[in-house]
């Protein structure tokens, strides 16, 4: 089994909602080139801040790892 770990931070202020949209967009576009990697979404935890929340995601794909860890 492989494994392979996102972490994400989301920005809580108003004024870092651009950063806080592209950020939102990577994770989604992450998300997606690993489930069509074979990887599946395991866990998804939050983590609150004072000034960000930070979203760690673990995948797991069953059988061999590919070359670049995907």
């Amino acid at each position: 089994m492989s494994f392979a770990t996102l972490t994400t931070t989301l920005p809580t202020s108003d004024e870092e909602r651009g950063r806080l949209l592209r950020n939102v967009s990577e994770r989604d576009q992450l998300l997606y080139d690993y489930g069509r990697s074979g990887y599946g979404l395991a866990a998804s935890v939050t983590v609150p801040g004072s000034e960000a929340v930070t979203v760690i995601d673990t995948l797991t794909r069953e059988g061999e790892s590919g070359g670049d860890g995907r």
